[in-house]
């Protein structure tokens, strides 16, 4: 990302400021930090049932990486076949950026998975890929793919369900004890201050292209 367009952006950059904390107490493991994620997720266990326990390994299983990168990827050719090529491009490139940095940061962290894991996962455990992928899929169809649909009722409907689908997923990776508190907020942090990013830089090149085009108007006029 061009730092000075983040600059730009005053919210954007303390967002990445606040992230970057976090990342940090994550990779020193800090003490009151492990302690709150641990005491979150002891509290979570008084709600374990074996049908709670089934139904949220369903919710993680659909919501994966690979499905919704793979979702991402239906947008990107259903936006393309559209001629709306810079936003197909725009959401391949965002897709698959933003994953690739949340494992990056995985490598850089190394944060062990909780031992309290009622499900079977490996990789590290910060941030959340899972979450990752849900919330840059989440913004690209509130941003690219909603406003196609005309009817505001529908629109509304699936919003409020997109929301509800990244809540769930949110949810199952902490009621599954795969990931803790922290991998979560990180996550969705990540993924909003990625695609934010994202579209600051591509605003910027936008507005930068127009005062070209309408320089070269100028002189040829």
């Amino acid at each position: 990302m061009q730092t000075s367009t983040i600059k730009n952006h005053p919210l954007l950059f303390f967002g990445w400021l606040i992230f970057i904390g976090i990342t940090g107490l994550v990779l020193l493991q800090n003490v009151q930090l492990y302690f709150w994620d641990r005491d979150f997720l002891n509290y979570l266990q008084r709600f374990i049932t074996p049908d709670r326990t089934s139904f949220f390994k369903g919710v993680a299983l659909f919501g994966s990486p690979m499905i919704t990168v793979g979702l991402a990827i239906i947008a990107s050719v259903f936006l393309w076949q559209r001629k709306m090529l810079e936003e197909a491009l725009t959401t391949l490139v965002v897709v698959v950026t933003g994953n690739a940095g949340g494992l990056i940061i995985k490598q850089l962290t190394e944060r062990p998975r909780p031992t309290t894991m009622l499900t079977h996962d490996s990789g590290y455990s910060f941030p959340s890929g899972h979450v990752v992928s849900a919330v840059i899929l989440l913004l690209i169809v509130f941003q690219f793919i909603l406003p196609l649909i005309s009817s505001v009722r529908l629109r509304m409907f699936f919003s409020m369900m997109l929301v509800f689908w990244v809540a769930l997923i949110c949810l199952s990776r902490l009621y599954l004890q795969v990931h803790y508190p922290t991998d979560v907020i990180g996550a969705v942090l990540y993924g909003l201050l990625w695609w934010e990013s994202a579209m600051a830089v591509l605003h910027h090149q936008q507005f930068n292209t127009q005062k070209v085009i309408q320089h070269n108007r100028g002189q040829s006029s």
